[in-house]
């Protein structure tokens, strides 16, 4: 009897299988990692630019709307309207002087904060603001104390207030806790007043909030360049971060005519009545540095910003019009 010998069959993987399998894994993972990286990369950057340029757009909007405003006293034409200041300490008298104060570079500037000014010019911008509210009682003679119908605007103590009928004006510090009640009483008693008296007043007339916005950039807890805004009362408010430089230019009107006849960085002292538009210039930086691939440069304020580092930067400007400086329509 003859027996055939079983053939011995190759069970499972040889090592060359085994070694191109391992290397066809390798390069698949490599594929997908690279994937990975270009994908988070390109993500990385669609978020910084796009929180950039919401930042930007914020910014912007806020000191626009600011500038539109300033000088407004609630009337037509603050220059027919005389006005007393009673504060005290005395505030900035709500004029044209005052309506727009420039501190080229920060010059001139006593900051009232504790916020340390980083970079860029520093803007004041004075008028009154709120919707206004009526006069109710104590209207004349001249009261130690006025009286309105509620308080929609929420008054409180220390704020400084003025009281006007368009011909007339008193600005005064509130020393009183007004509350809610209708009628709302609103003192303005010596210990933080020149005297404890306004004018005579009608019904016609009426209170709102006057404020001086000081804007300027300053370095935030987290050390990064930031947005504030200071007000009368000295309190720093940061309402935006990684605005990295701010430079204003004042149009003039030279004859008269409301129109911008020239612009300047750094108007004097006796310029600044005549300033009817503003052109605002930021320099927004991203958040997160090795962004770009090389150190940017950018056209900002007439010249060329070279970046310290890699992150992202972008420019915005916008020109707005003194509103309270137009002929009225």
């Amino acid at each position: 009897m003859t027996t055939t010998p079983k053939r011995l069959r190759q069970q499972g993987f040889g090592l060359v299988e085994l070694m191109i399998a391992m290397t066809l894994g390798l390069i698949l993972i490599g594929g997908v990692g690279y994937l990975y990286i270009g994908s988070r990369g390109a993500f990385r950057t669609s978020d910084n630019l796009s929180r950039m340029q919401e930042n930007g757009r914020y910014a912007l909007e806020v000191i626009s709307r600011d500038i539109r405003m300033a000088g407004y006293a609630g009337c037509g034409n603050m220059a027919s309207v005389v006005m007393r200041t009673i504060a005290n300490p005395p505030v900035p008298t709500l004029n044209a002087q005052n309506a727009i104060v420039d501190y080229d570079n920060g010059a001139g500037w006593a900051n009232p904060t504790a916020i340390i000014r980083s970079a860029g010019d520093v803007l004041a911008v004075m008028a009154a603001y709120s919707n206004g509210v009526n006069l109710t009682g104590n209207l004349a003679p001249a009261n130690a104390n006025i009286q309105i119908a509620g308080n929609p605007d929420n008054f409180k103590q220390g704020d400084v207030l003025t009281v006007t009928n368009c011909q007339y004006a008193d600005v005064f510090k509130v020393t009183n806790v007004p509350g809610h009640a209708n009628p709302t009483t609103l003192t303005h008693a010596n210990s933080s007043n020149n005297g404890n008296r306004v004018g005579t007043y009608g019904p016609d007339a009426f209170v709102m909030r006057v404020d001086q916005r000081t804007y300027f950039i300053g370095s935030n807890p987290a050390g990064n360049r930031a947005l504030y805004r200071v007000g009368l009362d000295g309190v720093a408010e940061e309402l935006v971060e990684h605005v990295y430089d701010m430079q204003f230019v004042y149009g003039l009107d030279n004859n008269a005519d409301v129109a911008a006849d020239q612009y300047v960085a750094a108007p004097t002292a006796a310029q600044l009545p005549t300033i009817v538009s503003v052109r605002v210039n930021l320099l927004m930086e991203s958040r997160d540095d090795n962004i770009a691939t090389a150190a940017q440069t950018v056209v900002f304020n007439n010249g060329n910003f070279h970046a310290p580092d890699r992150r992202l930067y972008q420019v915005f400007s916008a020109t707005v019009s003194v509103r309270n400086r137009l002929p009225a329509s």
